[in-house]
């Protein structure tokens, strides 16, 4: 096989991240964007011993679930990889790999996975967006493999409010001739039940240039913003937020609710990207893990509590253990804020909890795999420190 060389290929099934698997003869070619069962003349853009990658060059035979993208920028943006996909082919190909992952996890060959409980309408659901910007005043995406932004006036995949508000903020910066060199992200959150909005400008240095008419015209232009920080990064690595927070306006948090409970939700903590599916999700795994008032449940990598508030209104105890301190704090406001005393919240790392647990009683894990260092293994190991 030689770089550039053209073949006829056939699709025959997925790697993990839903490349297309070819073979001609036993040598293994990825194809991206190509759909299992079709036929197509491919590239050969990049050759290794046992492996290479293609590209399509001309599709012969497509696949009845091949779908033209929404997006106008998905065959650049390196976000989105499964749009070629109908919805639901991309909830069987997640399924599969869901499979795989637990079969070669666990060794258990006869694993079965149900089918997954898709959207209504896979659009518009992430109520967080990280968004970079160059010293050129360009917002965008990341290239696949790149650091080159791909510009965007609007993600089908984040709210309208998000796409409104970096369109906004480029503007105020133009029209006001600022330089764009100390400007690195923009995060925003925004709760979809109290449609509070949260504005992290992610810069080098901590200042903001005209501050008040800055904050002046944006929170007139959108009055659901509740908070604007500053979060000051000056380091030369991929890590999107530094340590440091500057409140510029409003409060360090905002507000929102999944099925009831209140949560608040600060500019570090992690908070579940898809509030639909979060909601399904939690009252799957309750269901799954059959909750009593005699139980006991250990959440690992518990972020500000959500699941745990969840597991705690079913439960005797709930034990919820994260890495991040402000996770953690925000975890201890959320218990009180939904007058929940059965829980404990514990900073530190969930590989390192076997001192900290091994008398303590436990009949549930919620765990929210995969994590480097929670092994299946390290799994057993704590439920056999609690038999």
């Amino acid at each position: 096989m030689q770089k550039n060389e053209l073949l006829k290929l056939k699709a025959i099934d997925y790697n993990e991240k839903g490349l297309a698997v070819c073979k001609e003869d036993s040598f293994v070619i990825f194809v991206p964007q190509m759909l299992k069962d079709e036929v197509a003349e491919v590239r050969l853009e990049k050759v290794n011993a046992s492996y290479g990658f293609g590209k399509i060059v001309d599709l012969i035979e497509d696949s009845v679930d091949r779908r033209q993208a929404d997006c106008p920028i998905y065959h650049q943006c390196g976000g989105c990889q499964l749009q070629h996909m109908s919805y639901a082919h991309q909830l069987e190909f997640k399924k599969k790999h869901v499979e795989s992952l637990f079969q070669r996890g666990l060794n258990q060959s006869d694993l079965f996975v149900e089918g997954i409980e898709g959207m209504d309408d896979p659009h518009r659901y992430r109520n967080k967006s990280i968004v970079p910007f160059n010293h050129e005043g360009e917002y965008g995406f990341f290239r696949a493999h790149s650091h080159d932004i791909v510009p965007f006036e609007s993600c089908l995949i984040q709210s309208e409010e998000a796409d409104q508000i970096l369109a906004f903020i480029q503007n105020f910066y133009q029209q006001n001739h600022l330089s764009f060199e100390n400007l690195r992200n923009v995060l925003i959150k925004k709760g979809f039940n109290s449609q509070e909005i949260m504005v992290v400008l992610i810069v080098r240095k901590a200042k903001c240039a005209l501050k008040e008419e800055f904050i002046q015209a944006i929170t007139q232009r959108f009055n659901h913003i509740k908070s604007i920080q500053l979060n000051i990064n000056n380091n030369d690595d991929n890590v999107v937020l530094g340590k440091e927070y500057k409140l510029l306006f409003g409060k360090d948090t905002i507000n929102d609710s999944l099925d009831g409970l209140l949560f608040e939700i600060s500019a570090a903590s992690f908070y579940q990207v898809n509030p639909i599916q979060t909601v399904k999700l939690y009252q799957k795994a309750i269901e799954y893990a059959q909750l009593t008032e005699k139980d006991s449940v250990l959440d690992l990598y518990c972020g500000i509590g959500t699941i745990s508030l969840f597991a705690a209104r079913h439960a005797k105890k709930v034990i919820g253990i994260e890495v991040v301190k402000e996770a953690i704090e925000d975890a201890k406001r959320n218990a009180e804020l939904n007058h929940l005393t059965n829980l404990e919240f514990i900073c530190g790392d969930a590989k390192d909890i076997f001192s900290d647990l091994k008398n303590t009683k436990l009949d549930v894990i919620l765990v929210d795999p995969p994590r480097k260092g929670l092994s299946p293994q390290t799994i057993s190991n704590i439920t056999d420190l609690n038999p």
